[in-house]
C-alpha cells in the first residue's frame, strides 16, 4: 500500500508583476501529480526592507 502524500510548496512575490499566481503554481503542480495525494503550502513573499 502506499501511502505517500506529495508537498507543494507554492510561493509568490508580491513586488514583481510578472509574479505567477500561488493558484496557477498549485494548478500546476497538481496536474503533474496525475491525481496523486499532496498537501499544500503557500507564501505570499512580502519584500524586507
Amino acid at each position: 500500500m502506499n501511502n505517500r502524500i506529495d508537498a507543494i510548496y507554492a510561493r509568490q512575490s508580491v513586488d514583481k508583476k510578472d509574479s505567477i499566481s500561488i493558484e496557477s503554481q498549485i494548478e500546476f503542480c497538481k496536474y503533474e501529480l496525475k491525481g496523486g495525494n499532496c498537501k499544500e503550502y503557500t507564501d505570499k513573499c512580502k519584500p524586507i526592507n
